[in-house]
C-alpha cells in the first residue's frame, strides 16, 4: 500500500514537472503566434481605411471576425466600447483595453509598447499619415517577430526537455 502511493506521488511530481515545461516552452509559440496576429490585423485595418473609408468600430469588428484569441478580443472590445461610448478618443480606448488585456496575452512589454504607438495617434491624424504610422508599427511588429522565433528556436526544446528532465531527476532523487 505505501509502496503505490509512493509510485503515484512520483508519477504525479514527474507529470507536473513536465507539464510546467511544457506551459514554459509554449509561451515561445503563442507569441510568436500572437506576434502574426497583431501584424495581420494592422495589415486588414490599414487595407480597410485606405480602400474602403470604414470607421474604425467597423475596420476593428471586421478584424475582430478573422482574428481569433486574445489579439481578435481586442479589436472586438474596442470596437464595442467605441460603438458604445462617444466620449472617449479611440486611441485611449484601444490603450485601455490593450492594458486589460496584456495579462492574457504571451507579448513581452516591448511587443505591448509598440502595439499601443498605435493608439497615439489612432483617428487624430490624417489618413496618409495614419497609415504611415501603421506601416511603422507592422515594420516594429516584425522586427519583435524575428526576434520571437529566434527565442522559440531557441527556448522551447530546451524548457520543454527541460521539465520532463527534472520531473526524472526528482523521481530518481525521491526514490
Amino acid at each position: 500500500m505505501l509502496l503505490t502511493v509512493k509510485i503515484i506521488l512520483l508519477f504525479s511530481i514527474f507529470g507536473v514537472s513536465t507539464l510546467v515545461g511544457y506551459l514554459i516552452s509554449n509561451r515561445y509559440s503563442s507569441r510568436v503566434k500572437e506576434l502574426q496576429d497583431l501584424i495581420t490585423s494592422l495589415e486588414l485595418f490599414e487595407t480597410r481605411i485606405n480602400y474602403t473609408y470604414d470607421t474604425i468600430p467597423e475596420c476593428f469588428q471586421y478584424i475582430a471576425k478573422y482574428i481569433e484569441g486574445s489579439v481578435g478580443n481586442i479589436f472586438r472590445r474596442t470596437a464595442e466600447i467605441l460603438e458604445d461610448e462617444n466620449n472617449l478618443s479611440a486611441g485611449d480606448c484601444f490603450k485601455n483595453i490593450i492594458d486589460e488585456e496584456r495579462y492574457l496575452l504571451n507579448l513581452k512589454d516591448v511587443d505591448v509598447e509598440t502595439i499601443k504607438g498605435l493608439s497615439v495617434s489612432l483617428g487624430q491624424i490624417d489618413l496618409d499619415s495614419q497609415i504611415k504610422n501603421i506601416r511603422l508599427i507592422i515594420h516594429t511588429l516584425n522586427n519583435c517577430l524575428d526576434q520571437a522565433e529566434e527565442e522559440k528556436k531557441k527556448n522551447f526544446k530546451l524548457y520543454r526537455n527541460m521539465g520532463v528532465l527534472t520531473g526524472l531527476v526528482l523521481m530518481i532523487v525521491l526514490i
